[in-house]
Parts: structure tokens; C-alpha cells; sequence
């Protein structure tokens, strides 16, 4: 999902995800208790299990300069325990489809 702040408030995205009955996986404030989707498979279980922290991530982060204004813009591109968690979720759902 990719969401685009717009008031800057640090918890917005995890709130609204929650209030919209999508909370982050690993989110221990607005995250629900960890619930197993019904006929996931064990691998995924194991992975929402052992993921230990928010699955959020900032790919891009603009400001201005403190000092003189201009814009700084900064990437970065997903860690690997994100990736591992989204390959995860990608198996998951094709072993549901066979």
C-alpha cells in the first residue's frame, strides 16, 4: 500500500489503517492481538508470528532545509525483513489459489 501524509502527524497512517479495520502487522498500539488468517499456511503463520515490529516503511521522505528552504529529498528502499514479509504474504496467497 503506498499512502502519501498529509498533515505529518506521526501516528496518522497507523491510526487510520486501525480505524479502517487494516492495522499494521506488528503495530503494538493501534495493531488488533495478532490474528492467523483463516487457511493461511504454516510458513505465513510462522513469518506474522516472528515479525517484531511495524511493517512500515518510509520509502521517501521530503522537507525543506532548515536553513535555507531548499527541498531535501530522501530514499530508501525496502529492508529485507519487509521483503521477506511480502514474499511471504505473495506465497501465501498463491497456495490459496491452488
Amino acid at each position: 500500500m503506498r499512502v502519501t501524509l498529509e498533515t505529518g502527524r506521526t501516528h496518522q497512517i497507523r491510526l487510520h489503517l486501525s480505524h479502517a479495520g487494516y492495522p499494521l502487522v506488528g503495530d503494538p498500539v493501534y495493531g488488533r492481538r495478532l490474528v492467523i488468517p483463516r487457511g493461511a499456511t504454516a510458513a505465513f503463520a510462522e513469518m506474522l508470528r516472528g515479525f517484531r515490529r511495524q511493517a512500515l516503511h518510509a520509502a521517501k521522505l521530503s522537507f525543506p532545509h532548515p536553513h535555507d528552504g531548499r527541498m531535501i529529498e530522501v530514499e530508501s528502499k525496502l529492508p529485507a525483513d519487509i521483503r521477506a514479509l511480502i514474499a511471504a504474504l505473495k506465497r501465501d496467497r498463491d497456495a490459496a489459489a491452488d
